[in-house]
């Protein structure tokens, strides 16, 4: 066993006082042939960051768009392809139905904002690539978000062009423990 030089101890505490309490420490160093003792519970304990929350654990999970209506006409749905959406943590992404997407998004109330979306680059038929364009530019248009007793996520929007609604289903599978 290579000899533990004892300077690296309190470099090895900072890292892991976050994981580990002063004594399961001098324990495990004890247990290491590094005889310290009480040592490493005279070094300080730096103070962890603050969890972070999801942004809204009603939106999380996945979605497929239903329908999508811009003010006041349904808007026809390109039969192949799935627009899905997916919402973890504060990240959206999922599928405009040729290429997939990515980016953030921010919930206060029931107002929705999400941010730039990033897309792969795909070519694909023109109707379904045109579909696809409005699916985006919508998300990033949404303004709130509603939530009904069917599972249904409808998501209002605003562009410099339209507005209008998206209407999704839940595709999560949820456990029943």
């Amino acid at each position: 066993m290579a000899d533990t030089d004892i300077t690296d101890v309190p470099l090895f505490h900072r890292h892991f006082s976050q994981y580990l309490t002063h004594p399961i420490l001098s324990l495990l160093i004890g247990l290491g042939g590094i005889s310290l003792a009480n040592t490493a519970s005279a070094l300080p304990v730096l103070e962890q960051p603050p969890l972070l929350m999801a942004q809204s654990t009603a939106l999380a999970g996945n979605w497929r768009l239903a329908n999508m209506t811009e003010d006041p006409t349904p808007t026809p749905m390109v039969p192949a392809g799935e627009l899905t959406v997916e919402f973890a943590g504060d990240r959206i992404s999922g599928s405009g139905g040729c290429n997939r997407f990515t980016g953030s998004f921010n919930t206060e109330g029931n107002q929705l904002q999400v941010g730039p979306l990033a897309s792969t680059f795909k070519a694909c038929e023109q109707t379904i690539m045109d579909q696809e364009i409005r699916y985006l530019t919508a998300l990033q248009g949404a303004q709130r978000y509603e939530l009904d007793d069917q599972g249904q996520l409808t998501i209002f929007y605003q562009t410099e062009q339209t507005s209008g609604v998206l209407r999704f289903t839940n595709q999560t599978v949820r456990g029943m423990w």
